[in-house]
């Protein structure tokens, strides 16, 4: 099976207009018309936006409803745009044009075609395919387009804006209605590329794996996927260990070495026998969560973790 090949797609682009709009368009010319507007010497005035809407020139108004144009001029007169040059932060440019458009998907089509290096259209089955998500409009908007430029410069695309199309394509020619084998062979390409989906699963985990540590991570894992689960408790608990055995001059590089050094906090009086089965039992589940010939149930991932939580957090000196 080839490849998935976003510039196939892209290149589709006429076809699937012209089947679903009963029309083609040139975003590129568009582009040049906006080419100007990159310079900083001319601010946005509302023949830009209602361009965009233009039905000879995209099909944008089958998805947003078109600005009223007394409403664009009051407001664009009151605050001045300016779209260049780019800052560093470009936060404030998008900020600032959702201020006064007050509609984050008007707002990248302005930017998509002022600066199609940089931004995209926000397409919610674009942003769907990328796995993206993130609490604030703003803040989904720029990592989309992130994440876009890591597939343009991947796939070899020319812009921002090109990625983002490529995809709209793939997502209409796969998911409308009365899918060929054609469409589900394309979906297969999708989801057998490993770049593609470690992209998008990089994007579902990424913000857990930022934002929780081990212990809770696996705790939320562990109704869905309770033997991964284990593997994060059980790496944690071997760590914990760890510090353990350093505080009382032991190694557990050798057979026996977490019994001896439970035995030793029995002896010091740091856990009582009844908590040393407990803890005991915890590695035995740590030992299935590393096999693949043993099975670990749910309830059991949940014990290991108020074990480890109770009794062994206060084994670690840097907390």
């Amino acid at each position: 099976m080839a490849g998935f090949d976003l510039k196939n797609y892209l290149d589709r682009f006429p076809e699937v207009c012209r089947k679903k709009f009963g029309r083609t368009y040139n975003y590129r010319a568009l582009e040049k018309k906006f080419e100007y507007l990159r310079s900083g010497k001319h601010w946005l005035v509302p023949k830009h936006v209602l361009t965009l809407f233009d039905p000879s020139e995209t099909p944008f108004a089958h998805y947003w409803q078109k600005p009223d144009e007394k409403d664009l001029e009051r407001n664009l007169k009151e605050q001045k745009l300016y779209l260049a040059p780019l800052g560093a932060d470009s936060r404030n440019l998008v900020q600032g044009l959702l201020q006064v458009l007050h509609n984050i998907g008007i707002v990248s089509l302005v930017l998509r075609f002022v600066h199609p290096d940089w931004f995209a259209v926000f397409s919610t089955p674009v942003v769907s395919l990328l796995r993206v998500h993130r609490e604030s409009t703003v803040d989904l908007y720029l990592t989309c387009c992130g994440e876009l430029r890591v597939w343009q410069q991947h796939f070899g695309l020319a812009s921002v804006a090109e990625a983002e199309t490529g995809l709209w394509v793939f997502h209409e020619l796969t998911m409308a209605p009365g899918n060929s084998e054609q469409a589900a062979q394309a979906r297969a390409e999708f989801e057998d590329d490993i770049w593609v989906q470690r992209r998008r699963w990089g994007q579902v985990l990424r913000p857990f794996r930022q934002q929780y540590r081990a212990l809770k991570l696996a705790r939320i894992l562990t109704e869905e996927w309770p033997k991964l689960a284990g593997k994060i408790a059980g790496e944690e608990y071997e760590r914990l260990l760890r510090c353990a055995a350093r505080h009382h001059g032991l190694r557990l590089g050798v057979k026996g070495a977490v019994e001896i050094l439970l035995d030793r906090l029995v002896e010091n009086d740091q856990i009582t026998l009844e908590q040393k089965t407990l803890l005991r039992r915890i590695w035995e589940t740590r030992n299935a969560a590393v096999h693949p010939d043993r099975s670990l149930s749910s309830e059991e991932v949940e014990v290991m973790i108020d074990t480890i939580e109770r009794l062994c957090l206060a084994w670690d000196p840097n907390r």
